[in-house]
């Protein structure tokens, strides 16, 4: 087939199934296959690669994989928008990211158990809380912005036995209505850092960060934009690649771009000696979400010794250090900025140190990978 015709009929070769032998203790008999629909690409570049920088999701799947080729199971892992490939005869566990268990139902064994790997809210809960911010975008500034993050619909929470997150109550919440088991495995970091010790907290509690990926609106940008606007005392800095999304970026450019005390760096490598110095500078990361299955850049700005000051639909733990933004409106953005700015020099280090050691105890690789393994063994009654 010639490329031309390729594209005519907009023909994409599958990506190779990835295929992981059993790693069996010579006494323990091969138990089958596991299935996990996910990413494939860590399997051949690892999740040390520049690639992996800013998501959890390349250690996760590897480390998914790993467990159950310690309990004795060939493991297959194709991509999450790969249709073409089904789980194995002997498939025993088969893991969905999203909407591909209503099609692998067809041809499972019933005794095969089907899990969903949640990794963000429902999807009818996280299409809604988008519409509603783009909706009240409208109300306040007379424009239609186009939505970014809307997820297809599927009956994968109706078909498993089993539903995993990455976040907290509040996305568990989000698939309560099935009734089935939920298991709660805290999203892991793909950045730790050393303390920032000789940061001067005076100044740095007066500056605060946004950083995030794509659907500018659905992750309160717009919110941010405005409020800082209207508070030329406070500082903020945005990282992400809100030109990306023209509509918005053209709605939100002066605020971007021509006004003093918002300052636009553009897309930002956490690895990168530019994140460092906001990390030694900056005391707060500030993220109204609408929707999330724990937010992963909230949680490397905790590694890297910030505050979260979040929307509950962040799904991050805010302890008793956070600061909760009330509700989805520039005036809460306001009120949480202002409240952290007002903290004693004091009671600012205190929460950020207690920030820095709750992301250390709870989101790390070496926990989700210990969390998963025990997960998976139990799972499959080892």
């Amino acid at each position: 087939m010639n490329s031309y015709l390729k594209k005519l009929l907009n023909f994409s070769p599958p990506t190779p199934l990835i295929s992981l032998p059993p790693q069996a203790q010579e006494d323990r008999k091969v138990q089958g296959s596991v299935f996990i629909s996910y990413i494939t690409w860590p399997f051949k570049e690892g999740y040390h690669t520049p690639r992996a920088r800013g998501h959890t999701n390349a250690f996760e799947v590897i480390a998914m994989a790993t467990a159950y080729q310690q309990l004795g199971y060939r493991v297959e892992i194709a991509n999450h928008d790969e249709k073409n490939y089904r789980p194995a005869s002997d498939c025993v566990l088969a893991i969905d990211l999203h909407g591909q268990l209503e099609e692998w139902n067809k041809t499972l064994s019933p005794t095969c158990y089907r899990i969903l790997h949640a990794t963000g809210a429902h999807w009818l809960v996280a299409n809604d809380a988008e519409l509603r911010r783009l909706l009240a975008l409208r109300d306040r500034r007379g424009v239609v912005l186009l939505p970014r993050r809307q997820v297809p619909p599927s009956h994968s929470a109706a078909l498993a036995d089993q539903i995993v997150v990455l976040g907290n109550k509040y996305t568990m919440e989000s698939f309560q209505f099935s009734g089935k088991p939920i298991t709660r495995l805290p999203l892991s970091s793909a950045y730790e850092f050393p303390y920032p010790q000789e940061r001067n907290i005076s100044l740095a509690k007066k500056k605060f960060l946004w950083i995030g990926s794509y659907g500018m609106v659905h992750k309160g940008l717009d919110f941010v934009l405005e409020a800082f606007a209207k508070m030329p005392e406070l500082s903020l800095t945005v990282c992400g690649r809100p030109e990306k999304e023209e509509d918005f970026f053209h709605l939100y450019e002066k605020e971007l771009l021509h006004t003093p005390n918002i300052h636009f760096h553009g897309w930002m490598d956490m690895a990168s000696e530019a994140f460092t110095h906001i990390a030694h500078t900056h005391a707060a990361i500030i993220y109204p979400s609408c929707a999330e299955g724990g937010a992963g850049s909230v949680i490397h700005s905790m590694h890297a010794g910030m505050v979260p000051i979040c929307t509950k639909e962040a799904s991050v733990d805010l302890g008793d250090f956070g600061i909760s933004i009330k509700e989805g409106s520039p005036e809460a953005v306001m009120e949480a900025a202002r409240q952290f700015a007002s903290l004693s020099d004091r009671e600012a280090e205190e929460r950020s140190v207690a920030s820095y050691a709750h992301a250390r105890t709870y989101h790390c690789r070496a926990l989700f990978e210990k969390n998963y393994r025990a997960f998976a063994t139990t799972l499959l009654g080892q």
